[in-house]
């Protein structure tokens, strides 16, 4: 019991209380807080091991629901936040990065189960490992956004973003994943179709639900990928940036017509390329914030 929670609080704080989750011998890490791994572990035998209630338990908590703010103490006293004195904020792994875009977007595909799934990918990736699989087909319609979780996987040839984001090999059982931080990781959100695809649809989202009125797609548009609205300094950095962007794609209508072709789905012929075109990277720009791809 004590292992399984201390792997559900690592999911949700990054580290776990615990920090070895593979190794909880003598050769392992001494708890952070070993009354309250014992205390949740019994609260979870207790209830019969019912994983919604602990997690409900944890994120309902004081100690997750602070602000993840960092202070010059709290980094001097806390700096790995072992001490618990702020709110967890960390990368998401990289199917949670995937999910959430498609999720903003309004594309992500709600059904449950069912084969392998294999969605955007770059060509001949597969062809120089071979192995009976020498061809990858790339699936249409909703297979490209069911969850990042039924995705099929060739161990010696893995998905690149996946890869990218540090997903293990799974030629071996993972308790931990590295988190790095790389320029490789934005230019897969800024060109990988599934994110500019992403982006286009949540760009026509806003565009039709705010008949409009910018600034209200702005406002969707954030809440849909920050879970917030955009601040009033935020607000001039975008609308700046929406104008420049428009004006490109104006005197540019080729390269508009070139990123509203990206993905298996049609752009919406209802709204002008080139505006559509603005929106679609303003949006994909917001898909890269820091906020956007941590926890």
């Amino acid at each position: 019991a004590r292992v399984t929670v201390n792997r559900f609080w690592q999911q949700i704080f990054g580290t776990g209380i615990v920090a070895t989750p593979d190794d909880f011998g003598i050769m392992g890490a001494t708890p952070s807080h070993p009354e309250l791994l014992d205390w949740l572990a019994l609260r979870f035998l207790e209830s019969g091991w019912d994983t919604k209630a602990l997690f409900k338990t944890i994120v309902m908590s004081a100690t997750y629901r602070q602000a993840a703010l960092l202070t010059p103490e709290k980094l001097e006293k806390d700096r790995d936040n072992r001490l618990l004195s702020r709110g967890p904020r960390f990368r998401m792994d990289g199917e949670m990065i995937r999910d959430a875009a498609l999720a903003a977007s309004g594309l992500l595909s709600p059904r449950m189960g069912g084969p392998g799934t294999r969605p955007y990918q770059p060509g001949n990736v597969w062809e120089t490992v071979g192995m009976g699989t020498a061809k990858y087909v790339q699936d249409e319609g909703e297979g490209l956004y069911r969850r990042t979780v039924y995705n099929f996987w060739k161990r010696m040839a893995p998905p690149a973003s996946m890869e990218i984001f540090n997903a293990p090999n799974r030629e071996v059982s993972c308790t931990k994943r590295d988190r790095t931080n790389t320029p490789l990781q934005a230019l897969v959100i800024l060109n990988d179709p599934q994110f500019v695809e992403a982006a286009r649809h949540l760009a026509t989202h806003a565009l039709k639900e705010s008949c409009g009125d910018e600034l209200r797609a702005l406002d969707l548009v954030a809440r849909r990928v920050l879970s917030r609205p955009l601040r009033e300094e935020e607000t001039a950095v975008m609308r700046s940036s929406q104008v420049s962007l428009l004006s490109h794609y104006q005197t540019h209508p080729e390269d508009a017509a070139a990123l509203l072709a990206v993905g298996e789905s049609p752009a919406d012929t209802a709204i002008a390329p080139p505006v559509l075109a603005a929106w679609t990277m303003l949006c994909n720009q917001l898909l890269n914030l820091d906020e956007a791809v941590n926890k």
